[in-house]
């Protein structure tokens, strides 16, 4: 009858498994036992689950399953693309036993070499050395990624100053930025030659300095967890007490692992007082049986006639009846209702803010027809989708008798051209 100590001299297996039990539940086989044909150590697998991809300098960690009592040592090996195996180092077989897996467990840690080209293939070889010189081996492969991501601006645009140097305070200022340029996620013998392998992109963080002030972070992003290259708008508030002084903004990305970062600076923000509208007018639109008063040009400051072209009627009466009174921008004109203390305290600075702030929070907010306009109602106008704002409040609605004689009052504050 076989013995059991030759038993115990039958070639020795080494398994990979996750350091999470939930993922590889399914991998799961019962333990081993001894039976008169063979030694069933434990459940096999081919491969160690690692990361698709690591930096230089990350910690890659291997986790080795087997049964000591056969296996002499452990000899770790690495191979890089084509490139010979070489031998990384040699452990001895000294797990600690696991009563979850019932098998004995060593955590091998491998550090990432520097020097290796981007996207380069690492192939990790575990080979166990039983004590009759017998072996298996598990392998795992990954690529070599960029730790540090890249960011640069690559366009700016005021969106509610003036010009690009009439900023002011609570001002919004969209910089179009490119994290990780050239950049890919994962990586395959047909990947671009000039393609970066990046980790992945974790946050955004914006920091804004005013003046000799402090840096003071202000807003913070989160990403899609990804290396790919990646063009974000991203909207700045100006500062409110930032009146008098310069402005920078700071962009930082940051990968998840390794925590690196890397940031960008605006050029200075120079933040000067509001602009104010030039002056106040009033408009008188509606149905009294003459016909240039139904529209009403904003820029011109007067109506328009049935004959005018209809790119100049920024408002048009539609309909009068139904105790309404119903308005449409004949050209690219669009409204925002917003309130009287908007109104009482306009600035074209603030007007603008306003409008942007609403259509971008709530983008049907934006129409280009009202159906019924009441006294008190106050409303932004961007003219002929342009830079050009006015903003009004219906001051009156006058019904002299019939439904063709209907006017409303609209006061208007505007910026001259």
């Amino acid at each position: 009858m076989k013995s059991i100590f030759n038993k115990y001299l039958a070639l020795p297996a080494i398994a990979f498994t996750c350091l999470s039990l939930t993922s590889c539940e399914e991998d799961y086989e019962p333990p081993y036992k001894i039976t008169e044909d063979s030694f069933q150590i434990f459940q096999a697998t081919g491969t160690l689950p690692v990361a698709a991809k690591y930096a230089a300098g990350e910690t890659v960690k291997l986790e080795l399953v087997y049964n000591k009592s056969d296996v002499k040592e452990i000899v770790l090996l690495q191979k890089f693309d084509n490139q010979d195996s070489s031998v990384v180092r040699t452990l001895p077989a000294q797990g600690a036993f696991s009563k979850i897996k019932r098998a004995d467990t060593l955590v091998v840690e491998y550090v990432v070499p520097a020097g290796l080209a981007n996207k380069a293939t690492v192939r990790l070889d575990a080979k166990a050395i039983g004590f009759n010189n017998a072996s298996k081996t598990r392998s795992a492969s990954f690529r070599i990624a960029e730790a540090t991501p890249t960011i640069k601006i690559k366009s700016v645009a005021h969106r509610s100053a003036v010009t690009a140097g009439a900023n002011t305070a609570n001002d919004v200022i969209r910089y179009e930025l490119v994290l990780n340029e050239g950049g890919v996620t994962s990586a395959t013998a047909t990947t671009s030659a000039s393609a970066i392998l990046f980790k992945d992109l974790d946050s955004l963080n914006v920091y804004a300095t005013v003046g000799t002030n402090p840096e003071t972070r202000i807003d913070r992003i989160g990403l899609t967890k990804s290396g790919a290259a990646l063009t974000r708008n991203v909207d700045v508030k100006v500062p409110a007490n930032a009146v008098g002084q310069d402005v920078v903004f700071r962009f930082e990305a940051k990968a998840v692992s390794p925590k690196n970062a890397a940031s960008v600076s605006s050029a200075p923000v120079s933040i000067v007082a509001a602009t104010p509208f030039t002056g106040t007018a009033t408009a008188t639109i509606g149905i009294n049986g003459d016909a240039a008063a139904t529209s009403f040009n904003f820029v011109g400051r007067a109506n328009v006639g049935t004959e005018t072209a209809t790119t100049n009627k920024d408002i048009t009466v539609t309909s009068v009846g139904s105790n309404k009174f119903a308005v449409k921008a004949e050209n690219k004109t669009a409204f925002v209702k917003t309130t009287a203390a908007v109104y009482n305290s306009a600035t074209v600075n603030s007007v603008r803010q306003a409008y942007y702030t609403a259509s971008a929070a709530t983008p049907s907010q934006v129409v280009t027809s009202i159906a019924d306009l009441v006294v008190g109602d106050v409303y932004i106008a961007k003219l002929v989708d342009t830079n050009n704002y006015v903003i009004f409040k219906v001051t009156g609605i006058n019904r002299a008798g019939a439904d063709n004689q209907t006017t409303a009052t609209l006061e208007y504050k505007y910026l001259q051209p």
